[in-house]
């Protein structure tokens, strides 16, 4: 019999979600109005209304970057939970819209945050699993002796698609969100998984020092082979949230939300029906409302849609990214009435 192979299984026993924060994109673009532009017939745009729930997204205006976004989102966190900077010890970007390609841009964000030069701070080039990613090393890195580490996710996706292209264009929303992980009881359990032979299923040629011939000439744009990640979404994703539930020991019955990467409407409704989840237990209007937020979607879908029950309930809770890469990845978490305040739209602070 064949060795299984080695599993990227984590749990935590003292590392605690205290809050979360997205801001999103100040513009709103409805798709109704930007479908023309993009070659669309009027009936075009009602089906794909309808099928994947196309309405509207908030991107930046001006020259607004991840950073920007993340600096507002980790601001506001820090006043509400009233927490000093000087007391976080571990800052995690996760993004692929850095502000440079080096150096690693959590770095300028340290300093503008003002955390201390003894904190350690480094980038995360991951997409739509990412938040997942960002939670769990940061969990290792507070159980491992670290007190406090936000986790800051996000991009600035409407930079790098064409904005011609009718297919990835509309779909893209702008956010940034952070999350802050701090040292004291409470149960957490990580199923992280990757499969680089589907890495071009969603793709930027032409990115970085990597030359390929057959994408010679090609712009530096975002490509989705649309039924590959359709495919590979349903494939993994209902395996991904039993194994998880199997691993942490937790019933399907005992999970308040199951808060998913939203990536379209209609993948999700898919995946709801396969594990016979309530709708009222599965969120699914994040990108029909603010875009595909990328890597914070998770968090932009708790701030946008959950705000008060994780403001004033205990709550377990299944979180699962998937996407770019390939990568994917799922947790069930406790939280305890974290500081969860409505999504903010822009810079400005409130």
């Amino acid at each position: 019999m064949a060795d299984e192979p080695a599993r990227a299984r984590l749990s935590f026993g003292n590392a605690a979600l205290a809050g979360i924060v997205t801001t999103v994109g100040d513009r709103q673009v409805l798709f109704a109005e930007e479908g023309p532009s993009l070659g669309l017939e009027p009936g075009e745009i009602s089906r794909l209304q309808r099928a994947i729930g196309l309405e509207a997204r908030q991107i930046v205006s001006g020259e607004q970057t991840t950073v920007d976004l993340c600096e507002a989102s980790a601001r506001r966190l820090l006043a509400g939970l009233d927490i000093p900077a000087s007391s976080v010890s571990g800052l995690i970007l996760v993004t692929q819209t850095p502000d440079h390609s080096t150096p690693a841009s959590a770095i300028a964000l340290q300093d503008r945050l003002g955390l201390p030069i003894t904190s350690m701070a480094f980038d995360v080039r991951l997409g739509c699993s990412g938040f997942v990613y960002g939670l769990a090393i940061a969990c290792s890195l507070v159980e491992a002796g670290l007190e406090r580490v936000l986790v800051a996710v996000g991009d600035v996706a409407s930079r790098f698609v064409d904005p011609t292209d009718h297919v990835v264009a509309p779909i893209m929303g702008d956010a940034g969100a952070v999350a802050l992980v701090e040292r004291r009881p409470s149960r957490s359990w990580f199923e992280l998984y990757s499969d680089g032979s589907g890495q071009r299923a969603l793709y930027i040629p032409n990115s970085g020092v990597k030359r390929v011939a057959e994408d010679e000439g090609r712009p530096s744009v975002m490509t989705m082979d649309g039924a590959a990640v359709f495919n590979f979404t349903l494939q993994r994703v209902p395996d991904l949230i039993n194994d998880i539930l199997a691993w942490s020991g937790k019933p399907l019955e005992d999970i308040d939300y199951f808060v998913l990467h939203q990536p379209n409407k209609y993948i999700l409704k898919n995946i709801q029906k396969r594990l016979k989840v309530p709708e009222e237990r599965f969120p699914s209007a994040t990108q029909s409302v603010f875009g595909n937020q990328n890597a914070a979607s998770i968090p932009g879908t708790i701030s946008g849609f959950l705000s008060i029950p994780y403001s004033e309930q205990k709550l377990v809770s299944v979180l699962a990214g998937f996407g770019i890469g390939l990568s994917w990845g799922a947790a069930v978490i406790e939280t305890d009435r974290i500081y969860a305040p409505p999504p903010q739209f822009g810079l400005e602070q409130g």
